[in-house]
């Protein structure tokens, strides 16, 4: 059974895949990522400012070797 982080990698990376081949940079794969999963939030019927703190939670929780360390869900 995989996780939720495995499936999202595996995803990301076919994501990826996909936008290089139509020639999109991986800033924009980025942004339209991260716009896709804040629209998710929205309509599983989460606040703006319940977004907003996960959003900062998990930038204040960022190591200098880019780890996540999450403890929210």
């Amino acid at each position: 059974m995989s996780d939720a982080y495995t499936i999202a990698q595996k995803h990301l990376d076919s994501a990826l895949v996909e936008a290089q081949e139509n020639n999109i940079s991986n800033n924009a794969m980025g942004q339209a990522l991260i716009w896709k999963a804040l629209e998710m939030y929205k309509k599983e019927g989460r606040s703006t400012k319940d977004i907003v703190q996960e959003v900062q939670y998990s930038l204040d929780n960022l190591d200098d070797d880019n780890t996540f360390h999450v403890s929210r869900n």
